[in-house]
């Protein structure tokens, strides 16, 4: 089944839809559906999602299935989908509320964000302020600015993790970007998807060709707005731009998910990282000596960070 576009004479079985999966209806009119999308087959309407323009922003609402249909990818193709259709609208991130799907919007790219952060035009929805409680929890995903690059950089999906997991590798078989010695499979890269650390990869013809990840940089509840990160870049596709693509968006990813700082460690020995991050804007902090070993050797590393200006207030 391919999403298609919903016409006002959808509005009752969406509504029914909707309703059936206990997901608000009260404020849904026929005028909402210009951006809907639908899944259909010989008994009517199967799924759902919507989006309501708000200035740059879009409001993702309305996404649901047939419990039939659950866990077969339909969800997911329904959200690219839209995502798609929002891009060409010229949008810059989408924003959801979520009550029961928390996990299953952060294995395709979206991360939390405190209720606090809402920009205004999310604030002023009628999903905000009275049909969705305030337990849901709000979520975003930049649709991240088209970087120059050999490839098309977006958020990562969980599908995607074979591959980030074999790029991960070679950084790890080569001993020059990671104290990391034990290769990695894709089972072991799925936390990463964790709902509250942006992921972003760079994809050709279906290949993904690098990625640029965050992780926690400290538990404490004073250092929530800052993150790790990494970048690693696929041996056939190095020097071609592929890392200042992906370390770009990861910047845009993160400052709209509320971090207002990036930081990480590099071996010294390692000059184009260095390179890229003094190119994108980061500064060294320092260096540690004898970090820890690798190969039985110790290595120091240098320490990087860069303050994302626009999350600071």
């Amino acid at each position: 089944m391919n999403p298609s576009p919903a016409t006002s004479a959808d509005l009752p079985a969406v509504q029914a839809l909707l309703a059936a999966q206990g997901l608000p209806v009260a404020d849904l009119t026929a005028a909402h559906l210009e951006h809907f999308l639908l899944l259909r087959d010989a008994a009517g309407i199967t799924g759902s999602v919507g989006l309501e323009r708000r200035g740059e922003i879009g409001l993702l609402r309305s996404l649901a299935l047939r419990p039939a249909l659950r866990g077969q990818g339909h969800g997911a193709a329904l959200l690219r989908a839209l995502e798609a259709r929002a891009g060409a609208l010229g949008l810059t991130a989408l924003y959801l509320l979520t009550t029961t799907a928390a996990d299953f919007f952060g294995t395709q790219g979206y991360v939390r964000l405190a209720r606090s952060r809402a920009p205004q035009a999310v604030r002023a929805s009628a999903e905000f302020r009275t049909l969705c409680p305030d337990s849901a929890v709000l979520m975003v995903k930049g649709l991240l600015p088209n970087v120059p690059g050999p490839g098309r950089v977006r958020a990562a999906y969980r599908s995607d993790t074979a591959a980030i997991a074999a790029i991960y590798n070679q950084g790890i078989a080569e001993r020059s970007a990671t104290f990391e010695t034990a290769p990695r499979t894709a089972a072991d890269v799925e936390p990463w998807f964790d709902g509250a650390h942006p992921i972003v990869v760079s994809e050709r013809d279906g290949r993904v060709l690098g990625f640029a990840a965050t992780s926690t940089y400290r538990p404490r509840d004073c250092y929530r707005g800052v993150a790790e990160f990494s970048v690693y870049v696929d041996h056939d596709w190095r020097g071609l731009g592929v890392g200042r693509q992906v370390l770009a968006a990861l910047l845009e990813a993160s400052r709209l998910a509320g971090y207002w700082k990036l930081v990480s460690r590099v071996f010294p020995e390692n000059r184009a990282s260095l390179g890229l991050l003094e190119a994108l804007g980061f500064r060294q902090v320092g260096r540690y000596q004898r970090h820890a070993q690798l190969d039985g050797e110790w290595r120091d590393v240098v320490i990087v960070e860069r303050l994302l200006e626009s999350t600071i207030g």
